[in-house]
C-alpha cells in the first residue's frame, strides 16, 4: 500500500515540475513562433485550428499508447487496428448513416477483443509487448488484406464526415472529443486507483506485487484501451478525410510512440503524464507543418520520430544504469 499512496503523492506534483512535460511544452511555443515568423499566415486562425486538428488524432491514439509505456511496455499494433476500424465501418455502412450506431458498436467491440488478446498475451502468457502486439498488427494486416482482397471501393457515410468537422460552440467536434480524452488521460493518471497502479508496476512491477496489486489484470487494461483508442482514430480520421484507405493508419505507428517519448515519458515505465503526450503530439504536427513550409519531403519527418525514440532510448538505458 506505501507504493500506491507514493505514487498519489507524486503524480499530481509532477505535472507542476516535471521539466520534461515544461520543455515539450516550451518546443510547442518555440516551433510556432518560428512558423509565424517565416510566414505570418502559419499563426492564423484557420492553420492553427487546421493544426489542433492533426494534432488531436496523435492525441486520441497516444492516450493508451502512454498507459502502455507506463508499465513498460508499447502497442505496435495501432496501425491496422486503426486501419481495420475505418475499413470495416466503411464496408459494412456503405454509405448508409442509419447503420452507423450499429457498425460502430461491432467494430469497437472488435477493437476491445484486439486488445484483450494483446494484453492477455502481455500479462498472463509473458510474451514481450513488443513481439506481442507487432505479432497482432501483421495478423490484422493479413486478414484485412484478405477481407478487402487488397482494395476498398465503399465509402464512409456522409454523416460521419460532417459530425467530425461540423462546430459546437466554435471548434469543430473532433477537438472537444480530443478535450474530453484529455480530461479522461489527466483523471485517470492523477486521481484515480488504476492510475496509481500503473505508475507502481512501471516503477517496480514486484513491488507493485507484494503491495497488493493483481499485476497481470491491471496489465491488460492498457492494451484495451489503446486498441479501442486506435479503433475511434481510424474512424474519426475516416470522417476528417471522407474516405478509408488501406495505408491511413501507417504514419501512427511512429507517431504515437514518438509523441509519448516527446511529452517527457520514460520508455522504460513509471514515469510520464498524458499531459506531456498532448504536448508531444503538437510537437509533432508542428513539425510536419514546418517540414511542409521548409518544401521538404515526409521522409523527414521519418528521420525526426527515429531520432526522438533513439534520443528517448538512451535516455532511458542512461537512467536505468545509475539505478
Amino acid at each position: 500500500m506505501n507504493v500506491l499512496a507514493t505514487r498519489g503523492v507524486k503524480v499530481p506534483h509532477s505535472l507542476r515540475r516535471n521539466p520534461a512535460i515544461l520543455l515539450s511544452y516550451a518546443t510547442v511555443a518555440a516551433l510556432f513562433i518560428a512558423g509565424t515568423l517565416y510566414t505570418s499566415g502559419f499563426g492564423s486562425a484557420n492553420n492553427i485550428r487546421t493544426l489542433l486538428l492533426q494534432a488531436s488524432f496523435i492525441g486520441v491514439i497516444g492516450l493508451g499508447q502512454t498507459l502502455c509505456i507506463l508499465t513498460g511496455g508499447i502497442d505496435l499494433s495501432v496501425p491496422w487496428t486503426l486501419t481495420g476500424a475505418a475499413v470495416l465501418t466503411s464496408i459494412l455502412a456503405n454509405g448508409d448513416a442509419s447503420r452507423l450506431p450499429e457498425v460502430l458498436a461491432l467494430v469497437l467491440v472488435l477493437a476491445v477483443g484486439v486488445g484483450l488478446v494483446n494484453g492477455i498475451g502481455v500479462a498472463y502468457a509473458g510474451v514481450p509487448p513488443i513481439i506481442m502486439t507487432l505479432g497482432t498488427n501483421g495478423a490484422l494486416q493479413g486478414l484485412l488484406l484478405v477481407y478487402t482482397q487488397g482494395g476498398i471501393s465503399s465509402f464512409p457515410p456522409l454523416a460521419l464526415n460532417r459530425f467530425v468537422l461540423d462546430r459546437s460552440l466554435g471548434l469543430q467536434n473532433q477537438l472537444w472529443i480530443w478535450i474530453g480524452v484529455v480530461l479522461l488521460g489527466i483523471v485517470l493518471l492523477s486521481a484515480t486507483t488504476l492510475g496509481r497502479r500503473l505508475y507502481a508496476i512501471g516503477t517496480n512491477r514486484n513491488a507493485a506485487y507484494l503491495a497488493g496489486i493483481n499485476v497481470k489484470r491491471v496489465l491488460v487494461i492498457p492494451y484495451v484501451i489503446s486498441a479501442v483508442g486506435a479503433a475511434a482514430t481510424g474512424i474519426l480520421l475516416m470522417g476528417y478525410t471522407g474516405q478509408a484507405f488501406l495505408t491511413m493508419g501507417d504514419p501512427y505507428l511512429f507517431a504515437s510512440a514518438a509523441a509519448v517519448a516527446v511529452g517527457g515519458a520514460s520508455i522504460l515505465g513509471g514515469d510520464g503524464h498524458y499531459v506531456g503526450t498532448v504536448a508531444g503530439a503538437m510537437v509533432l504536427t508542428l513539425l510536419s507543418g514546418l517540414l511542409l513550409l521548409f518544401s521538404l519531403g515526409t521522409g523527414y519527418l521519418s528521420i525526426a520520430y527515429g531520432g526522438v525514440l533513439l534520443v528517448a532510448a538512451f535516455l532511458a538505458s542512461l537512467k536505468l544504469s545509475r539505478r
